[in-house]
């Protein structure tokens, strides 16, 4: 199980939640976004990445990393896509 900790630039904490560690982060990491924040329209992980090792070693992804979710906009709204604010991940494991 890890624990999973989003917080802004600032260091505010705007979402928290656990997850498996069974390899579906990314959606897990997309829905504890969005509990936190009750965003509509949800918001999906657009990118992920670690800071330091973890990335490489066995515990990915353990560790302080970085995410940008966004969503894409329907095409009668000009299409494209709409990004947050990177955001700053703490994943340990519970």
């Amino acid at each position: 199980m890890l624990k999973v900790r989003i917080c802004d630039a600032a260091g505010a904490v705007v979402a928290e939640g656990t997850c498996s560690d069974s390899g579906y982060f990314p959606p897990a990491l997309a829905s504890i976004y969005n509990a936190g924040l009750d965003l509509t329209p949800a918001r999906s992980l657009q990118s992920y990445g670690s800071y330091g090792s973890a990335a490489e070693s066995d515990d990915y992804p353990v560790g302080t990393g970085r995410a940008s979710f966004g969503y894409t906009r329907p095409r009668q709204d000009g299409g494209g896509y709409v990004l947050d604010d990177e955001m700053i991940v703490h994943v340990e494991r519970a």
